[in-house]
Parts: C-alpha cells; sequence; structure tokens
C-alpha cells in the first residue's frame, strides 16, 4: 500500500463498494454491529468541481424474510441498515456530511464528521461519535471501502 494522501474532493468523487464496517475499542477489540455488511458509498462533485452531493446506504448481509404483518419483523429490517444523503465537504483530513435526508430521522440537519484515510483505491472513514446501535461509545466506527469499478 502507498502511504495516505490528503483527501481532495477529485480522489473522493465516484463510487464506493465496503469492504467492512466494524467498532473497535481502544483495547483492539471489535465488534461488526451488522455482521457481514454491505454498502454502496457516492461522492459527486459539483459543476466546477467541488464537493457536491453524497450518498450512502449499508444493510446487513444476513436478513431474515420480512413479514409485512409484523411489528418486530418491520423493526428487525429496520435495525439491519441505514442510509442518507446530503452534501459534503472537506476540512483536511475529514469530511463533513450534511445530512438532509436519511433513514434514521434524527440524523436529518446533522453533520457527520469523519476522518479520511485515504490510499490509492482504499478508503477509511472513521469517528469516535457514538453509533445510534451503540449510544455510550467509548470505541471508534471504521468503514472501510474499496474504489468501485463503474
Amino acid at each position: 500500500m502507498s502511504d495516505p494522501v490528503l483527501p481532495t474532493p477529485e480522489a473522493l468523487a465516484g463510487a464506493w463498494r465496503l469492504q467492512r464496517f466494524v467498532y473497535r475499542w481502544p483495547d483492539g477489540r471489535e465488534r461488526a454491529p451488522l455482521g457481514e455488511a454491505a454498502g454502496q458509498l457516492l461522492y459527486q462533485l459539483d459543476d466546477v468541481g467541488r464537493p457536491g452531493r453524497m450518498a450512502v446506504q449499508v444493510v446487513a448481509r444476513q436478513r431474515p424474510p420480512l413479514d409485512l404483518g409484523s411489528d418486530a419483523s418491520l423493526a428487525a429490517h429496520f435495525q439491519s441498515g441505514f442510509a442518507y444523503g446530503g452534501d459534503w465537504s472537506l476540512s483536511g483530513r475529514a469530511v463533513h456530511h450534511d445530512v438532509d435526508i436519511a433513514s434514521l430521522p434524527f440524523w436529518e440537519g446533522a453533520r457527520l464528521t469523519r476522518e479520511v484515510t485515504l490510499e490509492a483505491d482504499r478508503l477509511v472513514l472513521a469517528t469516535d461519535a457514538p453509533s445510534p446501535q451503540l449510544p455510550e461509545g467509548g470505541y471508534t466506527t471504521i468503514l472501510e471501502w474499496t474504489r468501485d469499478a463503474l
């Protein structure tokens, strides 16, 4: 792998495929909150090459059959992933997602900031902000992506 580079809008623009989604504690322990997960991340540039729109979707690969007549089944499916979109911007090694639509309503209107590590076609987004699935915090959320060849 090459050395991490300072991210630029051009370097982040495009489609990314999720490789790994984990919570990591300072002692090295990890937990995959969705088990094996799948996801896609899109960063678009505006007409003059500046950050424009972004969208992300992450889901558990293993989900039980959906029973539309069961509140428990509907709740389990709601908890098996997340999606949001909005504008994005860069500030040094931080990417900011200014969310205007989300599967979790309390993310709407929020700025979600992620630390960026970019090495060739590998992107890692990390945050120590607590996740809705594990609100007590104390860990870093890590999402590892590879560039998706369209």
